[in-house]
């Protein structure tokens, strides 16, 4: 059971409380961001324009279909779009992301967690989740029964 509620406090900690605030959470799921952002950082993001940001900001964006974070290496005002780069990439990223692509700023991040809830982002890994939930229910009714029938034994005693 402190296995259950241990999992349950990091998922809501996790990905509950900086939505109530604002913010949103990523995982990062590259090495491209390392050393800062190791894979499976959670990284938030707090809503920013993509006017606002500054080189060396890290910034959440949409590329496709895929969010990305990474370094903003210049703010290109006149083409409304930022110039950004992974910090474990020699070269600056192919394509200018435009400002409405923008998601928002890294502000914090929590290393190991994101590997946590890609998990859970997973089919294996709500059925690993649902294991444990129903495995965790079981040794409570079990441990209520031997506690019972102990008790049993010991008022007929």
């Amino acid at each position: 059971m402190l296995i259950l509620a241990a999992l349950a406090i990091v998922g809501l900690g996790a990905a509950v409380v900086p939505r109530v605030i604002g913010m949103q959470s990523y995982a990062i799921i590259s090495g491209s961001m390392e050393p800062a952002y190791p894979t499976g950082t959670l990284v938030y993001a707090e809503p920013i324009d993509g006017t606002s940001l500054q080189p060396g900001d890290v910034a959440a964006f949409w590329r496709d279909e895929d969010v990305i974070v990474h370094r903003v290496e210049e703010n290109n005002a006149e083409e409304g779009e930022l110039i950004t780069k992974g910090d474990a990439n020699a070269d600056l990223d192919i394509r200018p992301v435009p400002y409405q692509h923008v998601l928002g700023r890294i502000v914090a991040s929590v290393p190991f967690v994101g590997y946590f809830l890609m998990a859970l982002d997973s089919t294996p890994g709500k059925l690993l989740l649902g294991w444990i939930v129903l495995i965790g229910a079981a040794f409570c009714i079990v441990g209520s029964v031997v506690s019972n029938l102990a008790r049993r034994r010991e008022q007929e005693a």
